[in-house]
């Protein structure tokens, strides 16, 4: 018994290593694709040069809907299709401005505000405009919000900077952005719930340079949806230092607004399974970008990668026993529509 008990455990160690053998050759056969015939630079290059910014409703997302489409067949999926969904139609509607104002009183005693200094800002993704003239009024600085609890009544009729800075003790720079993201999606209703007039908002970057960074808010249904913007890291630092020494006064004009709803699409290419066709593996990125951006990295990288994936597996002959399914997903930055849809 124990011969054959033996005999049996020597047979499974060798079945064992040779599947483990067999995997390791095809992942190999798979990465040497990806690394001498990757067509992921060229199609990253394409998706952000010829198409460009592409935020849900937008054209650019059209044109970037009809290229993934394109790109999943002629990589060999099975099966490609675009899955209908509705998403948010948001807009920008002009160039975003704000500046320090200064306060300078003419000879016969009218005072009169005057444009000191410029500020590089962008307004947050899915924020209300100010209208077309505008609003001027001090700033209150808060650090946190609990600092902002500790200010709320200083804060009615007045714009409200949140200079909150990325935590720099995070090894994982995502858990720096989220905890920094908190005041770029919380921050204009929980200032707007004290009566301030608009918000600005620190980028957040840990970059040097002075580009302000959009990306979401969310009104809180229960305050008023007053605008907002995200500030240049420099001259985040330069109305703190000035906010430091007096008040300040800032000029901000914006013209956000959501158009109705339009439609969107998830781009699907899929490869079936030839054992478990039912059983289904997602790989994917989103499509969208802002509208001021390219979106290289987010999620442009994951777009292509999703795509090369597919272009790699065909090469190679892989045959899944499960279907695979590579999805470029509408609407994440702004909605999750598609990934909603998709689910």
């Amino acid at each position: 018994m124990s011969r054959f008990l033996l005999c049996i455990g020597t047979v499974l160690s060798i079945i064992t290593v040779q599947a483990q053998q067999e995997d390791s050759a095809m992942i190999r056969r798979i990465a040497d694709e990806i690394l001498i015939n990757s067509k992921a630079y060229d199609n990253l290059r394409h998706l952000t040069k010829q198409v460009g910014p592409r935020l849900a409703g937008s054209a650019g997302m059209v044109k970037a809907e009809k290229w993934g489409l394109k790109l999943m067949e002629e990589s060999g999926a099975d099966k490609a299709w675009l899955q209908q969904c509705m998403v948010p139609h948001w807009v920008r509607g002009g160039t975003d401005e704000a500046g320090i104002m200064s306060f300078r009183s003419t000879a016969n005693g009218v005072g009169k505000t005057k444009l000191e200094k410029k500020l590089d800002v962008v307004a947050l993704g899915n924020s209300m405009g100010t209208g077309a003239k505008g609003i001027v009024d001090d700033v209150v600085l808060v650090n946190s919000f609990d600092e902002l609890e500790e200010k709320k009544d200083q804060v009615r009729g007045k714009i409200v900077f949140y200079n909150y800075k990325f935590n720099p003790t995070y090894v994982n720079v995502f858990y720096a952005y989220r905890d920094a993201g908190q005041y770029r999606g919380q921050g204009p209703s929980r200032a707007a719930k004290y009566g301030a007039i608009g918000v600005i908002v620190r980028s957040m970057s840990i970059s040097t340079d002075n580009h302000p960074h959009t990306g979401a808010t969310r009104y809180d249904s229960a305050y008023a949806q007053i605008p907002a913007v995200a500030i240049g890291l420099r001259d985040a630092d330069l109305l703190a230092e000035k906010l430091s020494k007096g008040k300040v006064s800032v000029y901000m004009r914006t013209y956000g607004k959501f158009l109705p709803d339009t439609i969107g699409h998830n781009v699907i290419g899929e490869l079936i399974g030839s054992e478990f066709p039912n059983e289904i593996i997602t790989v994917g990125g989103h499509l969208d970008s802002w509208d001021n951006c390219e979106g290289a990295h987010d999620d442009g990288a994951g777009c292509v990668q999703t795509i090369e994936l597919l272009r790699a597996f065909k090469a190679t002959n892989y045959k899944p026993k499960r279907t695979i399914r590579f999805v470029l997903f509408a609407n994440e930055e702004n909605g999750l529509r598609g990934g909603t849809k998709y689910a």
